[in-house]
């Protein structure tokens, strides 16, 4: 019997790994990479990660590979890359000062992927479907992004020339391995960023991500941005709890923004900075004081500008009553997003995406709408968008119980109830 107990421990210890118990911070001692630039507000991309708009801390782990690529890239500027061959030392923080050269008028932008139909956004705008061509972009550097269900995303940096023009060939490879992240922090309503895109706000859970190792961010007004790699296993669950330290003696402010409706596309004096959502305002902190642009960008709503003066430790928020466009299209939107995260979104038996999105240039009409992620019941339903309409769709997924002699088992408590029969058999 003593045996057996120390067997069951054992197994217990194993589940937890396999990722039923908490979530796992890649072990190591730590270092740091510190990214600042001229202009403020670039974008960063470290070892092909997307670690958000500078200033940026960056942690390393000081066992991990001591090969490093760090780019910084802006709108209007050619980009910035650097190799680094060693890793900074346990609790060394290396500060990074990228100065970027300005470029001048516009070019153009074509991209493909493979398999097609991917969506492609640039420098997180608003997305389209793959193959399409960007007419008139400023020229300079550019975040180009690729996203399709079932495959990992896409991401590389582009220098467009002036009067030229660049094709981006996006090869997608298949999602494999998948795992769930889940997230919570104190205090809550944190907005969550995974791999430097929006993934909703605390407490939540991101399905269908790749297994393997992520960068994740929490950022709430009022508190210091909190960030780690994290590590997702396959076919298993990472959770993370996270605690917010307030920010005190901070020399930059915050901007909390929200709309109505929702999903307006933000920016920073013409920085995107994320959309709004319908249950939680966007946070952005760390804002330089000073005076900044507003704009808030919505299909068949007139644009929300408005200029901030932003004081060091301010936070200001901004309500947004958006106006309807005088002569819309007879088109709508349709915003998605499900509990929990993750889900292969299909319209009219077209897969779409991955939640949470926002679907543009939707026919007015009725469709088939269905969501559909792995070890989850298909949440099915069908809607109609009137033209120039702002459509949510706010989904609640049920878990796919395991029927078992005894009743309804799920997770680490049907395999152990399954050794404990065994074991008695034995006997």
């Amino acid at each position: 019997m003593q045996r057996f107990r120390l067997f069951l421990v054992s197994l217990l210890l194993l589940l937890s790994v396999a990722g039923f118990g908490a979530g796992q911070i890649t072990g190591g001692d730590t270092g740091y990479f510190k990214v600042e630039s001229s202009p403020m507000d670039s974008q960063v991309v470290f070892d092909g990660i997307y670690y958000g708009n500078t200033p940026s801390i960056i942690p390393v782990s000081v066992t991990g590979t001591p090969s490093h690529t760090l780019t910084v890239s802006k709108s209007g500027y050619s980009p910035w890359t650097r190799t680094y061959a060693s890793n900074p030392e346990a609790g060394e923080t290396i500060t990074v000062l990228a100065v970027l050269e300005p470029t001048a008028t516009f070019g153009s932008l074509v991209v493909t992927s493979s398999p097609q139909g991917a969506l492609i956004t640039v420098d997180g705008g608003m997305g389209q479907q793959a193959p399409w061509t960007y007419t008139d972009i400023m020229s300079g550097s550019h975040a180009v992004r690729a996203f399709l269900s079932g495959y990992q995303p896409y991401l590389t940096i582009v220098n467009i020339p002036p009067g030229g023009t660049v094709t981006v060939n996006a090869p997608l490879s298949p999602l494999s391995d998948v795992g769930v992240l889940q997230v919570k922090s104190s205090p809550g309503g944190a907005d969550v960023y995974v791999d430097g895109f929006y993934s909703g706000s605390t407490a939540t859970t991101i399905g269908n991500l790749a297994a393997g190792q992520h960068n994740l961010r929490l950022r709430l007004a009022g508190y210091r941005e909190w960030t780690a790699t994290v590590a997702v296993p396959s076919n298993g669950v990472t959770v993370i709890d996270a605690t917010l330290e307030v920010a005190t003696a901070d020399r930059t402010g915050n901007i909390v923004i929200s709309s109505n409706p929702s999903g307006a596309s933000v920016y920073i004096d013409g920085n995107y900075q994320g959309r709004t959502q319908a249950d939680n305002p966007l946070d952005l902190i760390g804002i330089q004081p000073g005076t900044h642009i507003l704009e808030l960008q919505l299909m068949n709503y007139r644009d929300f500008i408005t200029t901030l003066d932003l004081q060091t430790g301010e936070t200001i928020p901004v309500s947004a009553a958006l106006v309807p466009a005088t002569n819309p299209s007879s088109t709508g939107t349709l915003q998605v997003s499900s509990d929990p995260l993750g889900a292969n979104i299909f319209l009219d038996n077209v897969c779409r995406g991955i939640t949470p999105l926002t679907i543009s240039a939707v026919e007015a009409g009725s469709h088939s709408f269905v969501l559909r992620l792995p070890g989850y019941t298909d949440y099915s339903s069908p809607i109609t968008i009137n033209p120039g309409q702002v459509l949510q769709v706010q989904a609640a997924l049920s878990p796919v119980a395991t029927q078992t002699g005894s009743g309804l088992l799920t997770g680490a408590g049907a395999v152990l109830i399954t050794i404990l029969a065994v074991r008695k058999r034995r006997q």
